[in-house]
């Protein structure tokens, strides 16, 4: 039987429902387990596999979990394609479910520490035989008659040292030639390969004893620094999945389909057959079935298409549908999967536009990892060229492999992840929630701040609400009902104060982002909404403060009126972002409210009413044609497009009731007089990222120098490269703590 007939099993339906995150007609979302992910490369090969192959649609990695999302057309694929696909490129799934479903791959980590106590014997005893000719036993008559025992006993013992490294290094150096990557296992497949045959050839015809020690010494602290940044990514990947698990995401549980008493639960309290609530434009944040409602669905976040699906009562739903219409009951058959649900948030496709622009500390790490491995190449031929004129072979190699093992990018890769993420999570302990490093590189790139205020920077909890009108029981019943289905502040505001249980059910629901809903509730048409969306002109003009009007059955019975209450300590955050370019954008028409918001803004600031979703979009793509890079700040409702279209969309909320906002990052309400602090230590980890760059380039330099002069031997050049990372990880894990115990805590 062919290897490859391992992964006929996938394609039995039973087992393939757990491993498949998504399946609708030809479209098929499955996750693998991929062990062999282990650098940059790897990823770049694997999220290139839609390019390769048109029938498969995209292809994610999440380096840390060592995990590859691929969507593809199930009626040209099979699961089991899939898996042989990747095997056949060197990248086998896993098959084993228990592993997938724990990150924690504690079978991973036994190989790696087989690996290194192997090397470690492997090298003590090559450096015991190397010791005699050390210390000059060249003389000796006994030592130079048995000197062929030893050599070949080195040469032995060498032979596990090479063959890890083929696994290790040499295979992906070949897979990313393939691929035309010139990746950082290529230099270090090198140093290998030639110093383990030019040692073979030294001994074979007695010319010396080869640099076995070299290559065993090199081999161990390669493995040493492998094994430490693995440590290290996990830690980073720990923190994810611990910070991201415990996002303060509420969600509407309901005890019964009959009793829809709600109650505002964590996502991370979800169980299994729990039943949730979910409201117009809220995603569903774990696979379920559709119990109550009519569920058109939205699967744009998981597949990319933006076409609606109709479910039936009792169908299946995936996690990362968005429910578009009335609100729906569904129960919960599946546990909360927060990588999968940071995945989708990650994967939105309308947000590739920015990711594409490289800013400032991006370009810099990016163009150095590119030609990094060139120009090392290039210096160890120059070398190379420059030392064969001395007709001394010993020192042509002890110089070409020194520059090739000296030399290491590691601590740089490292350096980002490490001050970013740690910052990251420092932000997250007060109230701040972001996406990515990639975010806070954007973050503090970026000098100019749009507010939305509605919600944003007015607190809807101490806003008052008045309605003028006559409005009769049976008309608030049916007013609530059909502000239950929207999951907007005012109209969760204005539900919150009718104080209705009991609810009818709505046909035909519609909700029109910045403008209003509407619905038919015991046959009877109800729109609520602005006075231009009802078609009321009348004395509307005359109102000068946040308004939200009533028409039932084509009548206009009223409208709630809001008094407007600021955040506390908002007219102080302002004053201190005057260096920043601020810019106000709100849907209200309120000409007295536009005028007292004036008086605490810095001077420069500009402020813009009766801006409708549209407005706010057109307005941030013309100051980015200007070149400007912005921060949003709204509700993640009304302002996804504005948001979206931001460098960083940033969603305030009081109780967040929907998983993926369309923004970059999530903050709490009550934290928002900390925007400065927090713009403030996202410049200060840039400038912590620069210096770990300079740390790193000019260790490398320097280790280049001694090199290429031949005051480096590869022994010593082996045990000082790891030492890089070594400093890098020290330095952004000491500096990062220093800064969070001087500005957050």
């Amino acid at each position: 039987m062919k290897k490859q007939k391992i992964f006929d099993f996938l394609d039995d339906e039973k087992i393939a429902n757990k491993i498949i995150d998504f399946n609708h007609k030809n479209i098929t979302t499955v996750r693998f387990l991929i062990p062999s992910i282990h650098c940059s490369s790897c990823v770049f090969i694997l999220e290139s596999l839609s390019k390769s192959h048109q029938n498969i649609f995209d292809s994610t990695v999440d380096f840390c979990s060592k995990q590859i999302w691929i969507t593809f057309n199930n009626t040209e694929f099979k699961l089991s394609d899939i898996a042989k696909l990747l095997d056949n490129i060197g990248y086998g799934p896993s098959v084993d479910f228990e592993s997938i479903e724990n990150t924690n791959h504690n079978s991973n980590d036994r190989k790696l520490i087989g690996k290194l106590a192997i090397s470690f014997f492997c090298f003590g005893n090559i450096m015991l035989l190397a010791i005699p000719e050390y210390v000059g036993a060249q003389q000796d008559i006994w030592f130079m008659e048995n000197r062929n025992f030893f050599r070949y006993l080195m040469l032995i013992l060498s032979l596990p040292v090479v063959t890890f490294s083929f696994y290790d290094h040499i295979k992906y150096a070949v897979l990313g030639l393939k691929k035309h990557v010139l990746n950082m296992n290529v230099p270090i497949s090198i140093g290998i390969l030639v110093l383990f045959l030019w040692s073979c050839y030294e001994i074979f015809f007695d010319l010396g004893s080869g640099y076995f020690d070299s290559l065993s010494s090199f081999s161990l602290f390669l493995l040493i620094s492998r094994i430490f940044q693995i440590h290290t990514h996990n830690k980073i990947q720990s923190f994810d999945k611990n910070y991201k698990s415990c996002y303060p995401v509420l969600i509407t549980k309901v005890h019964s389909t009959k009793n829809e008493r709600e109650e505002k639960i964590l996502l991370s309290s979800l169980k299994k057959g729990d039943l949730i609530l979910i409201r117009n434009e809220e995603i569903i944040p774990v696979d379920s079935i559709l119990m109550k409602g009519n569920a058109v669905l939205d699967n744009s976040f998981i597949t990319g298409e933006s076409y609606l699906i109709n479910k039936k009562m009792g169908e299946r739903i995936y996690a990362g549908s968005k429910q578009k219409g009335e609100a729906i009951i569904i129960k919960v058959i599946k546990n909360v999967d927060h990588s999968y649900l940071s995945l989708l948030w990650n994967k939105n496709k309308s947000n590739q536009y920015r990711h594409k622009k490289l800013f400032y500390l991006n370009s810099i790490t990016t163009r150095f990892s590119q030609y990094f491995t060139p120009i090392v190449l290039v210096i160890s031929i120059i070398t190379g060229v420059y030392w064969s004129f001395s007709n001394d072979v010993s020192k042509i190699f002890q110089t070409v492999f020194s520059v090739l093992i000296v030399t290491c990018p590691c601590a740089l890769v490292l350096s980002t992840p490490l001050i970013f993420g740690n910052i990251i999570r420092f932000f997250s302990k007060k109230g701040l929630y972001i996406k990515d490093i990639y975010t806070m590189e954007r973050i503090s790139s970026s000098e100019t701040l749009i507010f939305d205020k509605t919600g944003t920077i007015t607190d809807p909890n101490k806003e008052k609400i008045y309605f003028v009108g006559n409005m009769k029981n049976e008309e608030k019943k049916i007013i609530a009902s059909l502000l239950k289905n929207s999951s907007h502040p005012l109209s969760q505001r204005i539900l919150s104060e009718l104080s209705i249980k009991d609810f009818y059910f709505v046909k035909n629901f519609r909700e029109i982002i910045g403008k209003g809903l509407e619905g038919i509730i015991q046959n009877i048409p109800v729109k609520i909404g602005s006075p231009k969306y009802l078609g009321i002109t009348k004395r509307t003009n005359e109102i000068n403060q946040t308004t939200v009007f009533i028409s039932i059955n084509n009548k206009f019975v009223g409208y709630f009126l809001f008094r407007n209450y600021y955040r506390k300590g908002i007219e102080k955050m302002f004053q201190d972002l005057k260096k920043y370019k601020i810019i106000i954008l709100s849907g209200d028409h309120n000409e007295l409210e536009k005028k007292y918001l004036k008086s605490f803004l810095p001077k420069s600031s500009k402020v813009f009413f009766n801006q409708s979703p549209e407005n706010k979009l057109d307005y941030v793509k013309k100051l980015q044609d200007k070149g400007e890079k912005i921060i949003m700040f709204g509700d993640g409702i009304n302002d996804c497009a504005a948001l979206n279209q931001s460098e960083v969309g940033i969603a305030v909320s009081e109780n967040p009731t929907g998983f993926f906002p369309s923004c970059d990052a999530f903050m709490q309400s009550n934290c928002l007089n900390k925007i400065f602090l927090f713009l403030k230590v996202s410049r200060i980890s840039k400038k912590l990222v620069f210096i770990n760059f300079m740390i790193s380039l000019f260790y490398n330099s320097v280790g280049i120098f001694f090199a290429v002069t031949g005051n480096l031997k590869p022994f010593i050049a082996a045990i000082l490269m790891p030492l890089s990372s070594f400093s890098v990880i020290f330095f952004s894990i000491i500096s990062t703590w220093i800064v969070s115990r001087k500005f957050i805590f």
